[in-house]
């Protein structure tokens, strides 16, 4: 009789421990969102991606639902449809904005409901069909930097290829050969890419002036003076 009573305990412990686990998962987990009563929100958005099922929906950091399913996309719409289950009780103000948005780079992506600046005390219907705005914030000026990053890329192969072109032609002076080569050898194209370095440095390239030849000038005109025959003085 002891011996029955004990089990009869030891099993009761056991139940009430698979029940205390079980409350816990449906209070906690996913699951639990089966058993909330909701009411669904349509959301148009042009892109949606990496929203998954059971994704969060927050209101000011609150968590006031969840998305229902992954994105849904009809033949010859240029949007996507976002169906939303806001939970029951939550009022959503009309003019309210819907955002997908992120946390941080590498978190994951969620939508994000602002509440307008003024409200006229009316409330979005279950199954409502709203606009969905663009992403905001860090995720849409790493998207717009696309094209930025492909000039960035084309410049710095430009310049790559520049060096390579600059490191052919010194090897072939070296070897006695090329246009640079011949340069060198030249005095006058020598000293003329000595100035024109000069005046470069001197005045960039928005200003340039080629001082060494207004200097050149000023040294023609004054030897053109010196030569000139002087007036006879009466």
């Amino acid at each position: 009789m002891k011996e029955r009573n004990l089990e009869l305990k030891v099993g009761f412990f056991v139940l009430a421990g698979l029940a205390a686990v079980a409350m816990l998962v449906v209070a906690f987990g996913k699951f639990g969102n089966y058993l909330k009563k909701t009411y669904p929100v349509v959301v148009e958005f042009q892109d949606a991606r990496d929203i998954l099922k059971n994704s969060k929906v927050l209101w000011r950091g609150a968590q006031i639902g969840v998305v229902a399913d992954t994105p849904t996309y009809h033949a010859g719409e240029d949007y996507v449809e976002l169906t939303l289950k806001i939970d029951a009780g939550i009022e959503i103000p009309t003019g309210s904005k819907f955002r997908i948005d992120q946390y941080g780079m590498l978190g994951d992506r969620f939508v994000r409901v602002v509440p307008p600046e003024t409200v006229d005390g009316t409330f979005l219907a279950a199954g409502a069909r709203v606009k969905g705005e663009q992403e905001a914030g860090l995720n849409a000026m790493m998207a717009s930097a696309g094209p930025a990053l492909d000039e960035i890329r084309s410049a710095a192969r430009r310049v790559d290829e520049f060096a390579k072109a600059a490191t052919g032609l010194v090897q072939e002076a070296e070897k006695g050969k090329g246009p640079l080569y011949t340069l060198m050898k030249d005095e006058k194209m020598a000293s003329d890419m000595k100035a024109l370095m000069a005046n470069l440095r001197r005045h960039g390239v928005l200003f340039y002036s080629d001082d060494a030849a207004k200097a050149e000038d000023e040294k023609s005109k004054k030897t053109d003076r010196g030569n000139a025959p002087s007036r006879a003085v009466r």
